[in-house]
């Protein structure tokens, strides 16, 4: 959700289209690319201000994304290849690239890539900035009530004087799926995000309430902790993914709103979506673990996120069918942001995953959840083929569309064999929306533009 507060306060040079599919324009207008895509020129709105009024230049998005790729702290680093920036005037950024770099466009859109003001960043430091942050985008942050809410007001030095309608925004934090629900029907929040999908149907006949469902860039898996041995186990990992039957968990909990998913990416550009997703196999299932390091099976803690309801009723239905195999699942809930700290800490056996995309392109979802070698050791599961990372390194700089998504097949077929995560579903994006509110839409990358949106 910090990722959804953000992209309202601060602007990117492009970001991802409605349709996630490309690159739209933000507070670069206009690009040019050169012939051999080493060059890459970005316009900026010459009338773009941060919201304390001070005018946005070609030095504050250097500053930016010399933090985004070079500094020590940054997450988004690997996204980005060698480069060199030019600021030829007040408005202009030229990136010179250092060798070839298909996604660099699909980089550049990264929330981590955010344009924070100079002048005001060097002077407040890094700890203040988190706190008091100032950006270019459509809102800017008044009050900040950590864990509960976040509120917005509309800002006056935004570069289109017209927009945004509302005046004000408020981003609450609720937790859990019913005390969402119930605000959202009573009227008392706008918009209520992650429907609980045993709630649609219901929440479709309630009046005053429209219920989207919208294409969304997301996969939910279990995850395990490859540090600890009988996670090393590659026939203990596809023996899980054997004994768990998707489609009637799809059907049961899920009441048919998902896929069972034929990759580790969600189903977005590039993913293998040819490939046949792993079945129901009880007898395969057992066959592998007989053949594993635990024949007999093994205890296995489970940590999942607190609130979650569908996720609560998806584990207990798991813990059930890994049962024949001799793994006997115990459940935990946890707060969820101590529960991705845990995993972070590799602080877990087994725990509640999934991920979204924050750009069009996978290589963010390649580094975050296949390579080993990055920052994220896959999510923080440990699991580590150099073959993949060898392949998503190629991908990189791979400029003919084909081949890359040769590349790219090659390696998902690959992370698919060695099943380092226990996938789901490919889940849509549901919302609950008010009648009187206008214009709300959840993107393929999960986040919303408010700047459109208005209520009557």
């Amino acid at each position: 959700m910090s990722i959804w507060a953000k992209l309202l306060i601060f602007q990117l040079l492009i970001r991802t289209s409605p349709g996630g599919d490309n690159v739209v324009p933000d507070l670069a207008s206009s690009w040019d690319v050169s012939d051999d895509k080493r060059t890459y020129t970005f316009h900026l709105r010459e009338n773009a201000a941060f919201s304390d009024g001070t005018p946005v230049t070609s030095e504050d998005v250097e500053f930016s994304f010399q933090r985004a790729i070079y500094d020590k702290d940054s997450w988004a680093a690997s996204l980005f290849p060698k480069l060199s920036m030019e600021t030829p005037d007040k408005h202009t950024i030229v990136f010179k690239l250092q060798q070839d770099w298909a996604p660099f466009l699909a980089a550049v859109s990264v929330h981590g890539a955010c344009i924070v003001p100079k002048a005001y960043f060097n002077k407040v430091g890094v700890k203040t900035f988190g706190d008091k942050p100032i950006g270019s985008g459509p809102f800017m942050l008044t009050e900040w009530k950590k864990g509960d809410s976040c509120t917005m007001q509309r800002s006056p030095h935004f570069w289109d004087p017209n927009r945004p309608y509302l005046d004000t925004v408020v981003l609450s934090v609720i937790a859990d799926d019913n005390v969402r629900m119930l605000k959202v029907q009573s009227g008392e929040i706008d918009v209520g995000t992650q429907v609980p999908f045993n709630q649609i149907d219901k929440l479709k006949h309630v009046s005053g309430l429209d219920v989207q469902v919208a294409t969304y860039d997301r996969i939910d898996w279990f995850q395990w902790n490859e540090k600890l041995p009988v996670f090393q186990d590659v026939k203990i990992r596809q023996a899980f993914n054997y004994a768990v039957d998707r489609e009637a968990i799809i059907k049961a909990v899920l009441f048919g709103y998902g896929e069972v998913p034929t990759t580790f990416l969600p189903k977005m550009f590039l993913a293998d979506t040819e490939n046949k997703p792993y079945p129901y196999d009880l007898a395969k299932a057992k066959q592998l673990m007989a053949a594993s390091t635990m024949p007999n099976g093994f205890p296995v803690k489970c940590k999942i996120y607190a609130g979650d309801t569908i996720f609560n009723q998806v584990a207990q239905i798991v813990q059930q069918m890994v049962l024949p195999l001799g793994i006997k699942m115990s459940i935990e809930q946890v707060e969820q942001d101590t529960l991705n700290a845990q995993q972070a800490s590799a602080d877990y056996e087994m725990s509640q995953g999934y991920m979204t995309s924050d750009i069009f392109d996978p290589c963010e979802l390649v580094a975050f959840a296949g390579a080993g070698d990055e920052g994220t050791f896959a999510v923080w599961t440990y699991y580590n083929n150099a073959k993949v990372n060898t392949l998503a390194k190629q991908a990189l700089g791979e400029l003919d569309e084909s081949k890359r998504k040769q590349i790219y097949l090659d390696m998902q077929r690959q992370i698919f064999e060695d099943a380092p995560f226990l996938w789901l579903y490919w889940t849509p994006a549901v919302t609950a929306v008010r009648d009187g509110v206008h214009g709300f839409a959840v993107l393929p990358t999960g986040n919303y533009w408010l700047e459109d949106v208005w209520k009557s």
